[in-house]
């Protein structure tokens, strides 16, 4: 898979696999005609295109699960960036403010669990009452978490019409 998350077909490998055995092919003839090497002291290159092909491969799947990977984490970023950018909209909160809430442990555990929320709806075990209930009404993270909640509630409104 390359950056553009196309597969590359199996003819492309066989095309590097092609020319990279010209090329070695090229060399050895090069290395007999000028007797700097005989044919057996070349027989171990021959390995080369298989070599450079499997490798080439390799990456291309490792580059594929690693990219894959990503994207399923995107979407808790993508969650993340919408709730920051309802706290810049609301102007309630200072720079200080942000700060605070993103080095508070327990107000990032929260921000996991709305995650969840967001994305599975509300259970016994994830809801809002019981993540507003972690925190002081007169606090920071409480008015961010209403925020959060706010938003959730929104989304969620939304995507059931």
């Amino acid at each position: 898979m390359n950056m553009q998350g196309h597969k590359k077909p199996l003819r492309f490998y066989l095309g590097i696999f092609i020319l990279s055995a010209i090329i070695i092919l090229a060399y050895s003839l090069y290395m007999i005609f000028t007797d700097k090497a005989t044919a057996g002291d070349l027989y171990s290159l021959w390995f080369m295109p298989v070599v450079f092909t499997g490798v080439y491969y390799l990456s291309d799947v490792l580059m594929d699960k690693i990219g894959r990977k990503r994207k399923k984490n995107n979407y808790e970023a993508e969650f993340l960036a919408v709730v920051s950018e309802k706290m810049r909209l609301d102007d309630s909160f200072l720079v200080e403010d942000y700060r605070r809430l993103q080095l508070n442990q327990k107000f990032q555990e929260t921000l996991k669990i709305a995650y969840q929320i967001y994305q599975n709806g509300e259970n016994e075990q994830f809801n809002f009452s019981r993540i507003e209930k972690k925190f002081r009404p007169d606090s920071v993270e409480f008015k961010a978490i209403q925020v959060v909640v706010e938003l959730i509630k929104e989304k969620i409104g939304t995507e059931t019409k």
